[in-house]
């Protein structure tokens, strides 16, 4: 027989009451159970139960231990549940601060915000608004700073694939060695201490991978985005597994890609796989008219920015920037309106605030204009004497003919004679 067995009946009902409320996680109540059977034990009489007592102080041990841990964990399911409440906020925060940014990019990057009243402007844009739409590969062209990225984020964040990345990589930047991890991605564990890491082109799927200064890939490089435009898979360094992608590829470059293949320094099947939009972005001197437009956009900018408050430029300073002819294209004038900004005195911007090669052609439209001037002032006069020839030097008669005043008249001879004594001394100094 057990000692449970032999135990009193009152005291055996009190230790099942325990249990059961112990079973239940009613802690509080169980405690003040075991002090009843302990009370009961003691005053028994003639019951000896020493040991009874000890199990009882350690059912109390055993309970306060349960109890305590019990607090633990109910104080860190309360932290995690705060956690979890504080991360769906911060999720629910950055979703809509990602719209909001996503709609400011469609609005930043809308064709019409791109600055360009010329034809051929107006011509590209359109084009660039149609192919937006589908998923075909666009081949943009152009010099040095003419906007060929600006004009490739307009094809994606005005078309189906906004809400995907838009992946940029300057080819010249990526090392031979380093291309296929960096566009194919690769493994864990392929080197001591390398990560899996996507590449570029997985990174891109479903949206828009612009590649810039493309006719600098090499040609191993060249045939490896041929297989992946040609299969639509991937496979990432140290993998056997292809990854399909879904990409659409936005590629630039100042070269002429058809002297490069015409040399073999360019793939010619990777050309036609890359070209089926092809969009030639016009170099700014042949966009004359966009010039103060653009100006006028970066000077309202940069003065922002600078805090300089509201400038303008003075007719000089426009005559000048017009008639420069921007080797850097777009991105020269925007530096050279930057530098006006931060260096001039006042808030008119004149040709002495322009840098000297902006000046100089500055200096050539003044030249000009007096050159055009000055013959002008020579048909009059030619006009004023052969008047005077008819109305046989009299000045009344060939003023009223001129359609001008016989004070005018006399001005104007007055000044043609003081030229002419200008001149004969200056000869005869000469002399």
């Amino acid at each position: 027989m057990t000692q449970f067995e032999t135990l009193p009946a009152d005291i055996l009902h009190q230790f099942l009451k325990f249990s059961v409320l112990s079973g239940e996680g009613k802690y509080e109540p169980a405690l003040d159970q075991l002090g009843k059977c302990r009370r009961i034990i003691e005053t028994a009489p003639g019951f000896c139960g020493q040991d009874l007592l000890a199990l009882t102080g350690r059912f109390e041990d055993m309970l306060c231990r349960i109890r305590h841990r019990e607090a633990l964990l109910k104080d860190a399911v309360d932290r995690l549940d705060a956690s979890h409440t504080e991360l769906k906020d911060v999720e629910l925060q950055l979703k809509q601060e990602n719209a909001v940014l996503r709609k400011q990019l469609r609005r930043g990057f809308s064709a019409h915000r791109i600055i360009g009243a010329s034809p051929a402007m107006q011509d590209l844009l359109r084009v660039a608004e149609r192919a937006a739409e589908t998923s075909v590969n666009v081949l943009i062209t152009g010099e040095t700073g003419t906007g060929k990225e600006l004009v490739a984020k307009v094809i994606h964040y005005s078309g189906r694939r906004r809400q995907a990345p838009f992946m940029a990589v300057n080819c010249t930047a990526v090392p031979e060695q380093l291309f296929e991890s960096e566009f194919f991605g690769i493994e864990k564990g392929v080197a001591t201490g390398v990560e899996k890491r996507k590449g570029l082109i997985e990174g891109a799927s479903g949206g828009t991978l612009f590649l810039d200064e493309i006719g600098d890939m090499s040609p191993a490089g060249q045939g490896k985005v041929l297989r992946v435009l040609e299969s639509g898979e991937v496979t990432p360094v140290g993998s056997r597994i292809p990854v399909p992608v879904d990409l659409r590829l936005v590629s630039a470059t100042n070269r002429d890609l058809k002297d490069d293949i015409e040399a073999g320094r360019f793939r010619k099947d990777l050309y036609y796989r890359i070209k089926v939009v092809h969009l030639e972005l016009p170099p700014l001197r042949e966009r004359r008219d966009d010039i103060p437009l653009l100006a006028e956009t970066f000077l309202d900018s940069f003065s922002r920015t600078l805090g300089r408050g509201k400038m303008h430029f003075n007719r000089a300073a426009r005559e000048a920037l017009a008639a420069y002819g921007w080797p850097g294209n777009i991105r020269e004038l925007q530096n050279e309106v930057e530098r006006a900004v931060a260096l001039a005195y006042t808030d008119k911007i004149r040709l002495e605030d322009l840098s000297g090669d902006v000046r100089g052609a500055g200096k050539t439209v003044t030249i000009s204009a007096g050159a055009a001037g000055g013959r002008l002032k020579l048909a009059e006069m030619a006009a004023i004497e052969a008047c005077l020839k008819e109305c046989g030097g009299n000045r009344t008669r060939a003023a009223k003919l001129l359609g001008i005043s016989r004070e005018s008249l006399r001005r104007k001879l007055k000044d043609r004679d003081s030229g002419t004594r200008a001149e004969e001394d200056q000869e005869a100094g000469k002399v």
